[in-house]
């Protein structure tokens, strides 16, 4: 059996920060193995119709030296800021995810079309050519608020990375329950 480093103890606080949370049903830290399945997953999505989809959330939370995944029920807080945008070929902002309770004036010269109860697209200003959504670093204050962790970032996989992930980690898939994923570092002591 090898010793428990200060890293291991660092891992384990945080496990259970995260278990802590309001509406967290599992909490689990990737395998190398899950790392590389979700990563393959996530970088050949396939378009939605002529939409692209680029999660750079999942890609970045990728790079970080550990990555925690919760399994979540919708008791559990909503993001600081839209996890889904549309963004046009120019990288001009075109439409977003509306936040809980959120309600959108369209701007001078725009109107707002609105996908679904959640999501607003502006139409007007600017162009919509070689638009793709893309899944942006959300940030995740629990575990900033963690004493020694650095390059803290949280993003949702896919429904594919979602249920690979909970599959790898011997879940069943529940509709009612969705993905979150925490990748941070260590500051060295």
């Amino acid at each position: 059996m090898s010793p428990v480093t200060g890293a291991d103890k660092k891992l384990s606080e945080i496990e259970k920060v995260l278990a802590c949370i309001r509406g967290v049903k599992h909490v689990f830290y990737l395998t190398e193995e899950m790392r590389e399945g979700l990563e393959e997953l996530e970088r050949r999505y396939p378009p939605i119709g002529p939409l692209t989809v680029q999660n750079d959330g999942v890609i970045e939370c990728l790079k970080r030296r550990h990555v925690a995944c919760i399994v979540k029920n919708d008791t559990f807080r909503g993001p600081p800021h839209p996890t889904v945008i549309l963004i046009n070929g120019d990288g001009a902002i075109i439409g977003r995810e509306l936040l809980r309770g959120e309600k959108v004036e369209p701007g001078e010269g725009t109107k707002t079309l609105y996908l679904g109860k959640d999501f607003v697209v502006f139409v007007g200003k600017e162009s919509g050519k070689g638009s793709r959504f893309v899944l942006p670093p959300v940030e995740f204050r629990e575990v900033e608020e963690v004493a020694g962790t650095v390059r803290v970032i949280s993003s949702s996989p896919s429904t594919t990375g979602d249920l690979f992930l909970r599959k790898k980690a011997g879940l069943e898939d529940d509709p009612q329950l969705a993905s979150i994923l925490i990748g941070f570092d260590l500051r060295q002591q």
